[in-house]
């Protein structure tokens, strides 16, 4: 099973040395290149929505929150170890990610060569570039070997993947993943009765203009959607932690994946 996720390579993964690499032998995902073009790929739309304020506004205020439940699990103390990040992300978590691992090591993979660019400048300002190893690559066929990194993060990544896109990347995280190693999910949070935003059908609506994979996120249980991943590549994985955040819209769960 494990050797079905692996797909053939066009050519070895780029490992990012600078700004403006090229994307060489990397297919950009349809649900991207196609409705998230203008939030992740085009160029003034990456500068527009990579200001505090405008995540901020896009999250209804609790990127802070969502960040600090999510470090929290990783750093010194914590011993994260080696860390893989699927898919880079928005405002100062990559930086602070870097930084909270102090010696551990870092590595930042995404399908888009801007999206890595950005987060090359963000290390490179915040002197923490060395820190970090940068991979052109895409989630659904992570070029790592089995059992290669000791934690994994997903940051508001698997809302965006329609459901058989979400599981292979899940697969192949905990495929790199050490057994007793951890992965945390920082996600939207599911579907309910109680918030304002889950309860009405308008407003979730309006939420799934942006977000049009959301609402199967919503719907399934992640906790077991993770553990029938996982079973798929011959381990187990079991929820240890979780945090709610704005009343249970948005989630930081633990993961801890065992052979």
């Amino acid at each position: 099973m494990k050797a079905m996720l692996k797909r053939e390579r066009q050519q070895p993964a780029d490992v990012v040395q600078s700004a403006g690499i090229a994307a060489s032998g990397i297919a950009i995902p349809d649900y991207i290149s196609g409705h998230y073009r203008w939030a992740y790929l085009w160029r003034p739309g990456v500068w527009f929505f990579d200001h505090m304020p405008v995540i901020n506004c896009i999250v209804f205020g609790q990127y802070r929150k969502m960040v600090e439940a999510t470090l929290a699990h990783f750093g010194p103390n914590v011993s994260t170890g080696s860390t893989l990040l699927i898919a880079s992300a928005y405002g100062d978590l990559v930086p602070r990610l870097a930084r909270q691992l102090g010696d551990n090591p870092l590595t930042v993979l995404d399908v888009a060569p801007i999206q890595l660019d950005l987060a090359d400048a963000k290390l490179r300002e915040a002197g923490l570039r060395e820190k970090a190893d940068l991979h052109l690559m895409d989630a659904e066929a992570l070029e790592f070997g089995d059992d290669q990194f000791d934690s994994g993060l997903m940051f508001l990544l698997l809302n965006e993947m329609p459901g058989a896109a979400r599981r292979r990347a899940l697969e192949h995280a905990i495929r790199v993943l050490k057994p007793g190693g951890q992965l945390v999910i920082t996600e939207y949070g599911a579907l309910g009765e109680r918030h304002p935003l889950h309860r009405f059908p308008p407003l979730r609506w309006l939420v799934m203009q942006i977000e049009p994979h959301l609402d199967t996120l919503w719907r399934d249980n992640l906790a077991q959607l993770v553990d029938d991943c996982a079973q798929a590549v011959g381990k187990r994985a079991t929820l240890s932690d979780r945090a709610l955040i704005f009343d249970g819209f948005y989630r930081v769960k633990r993961f801890r994946i065992e052979g």
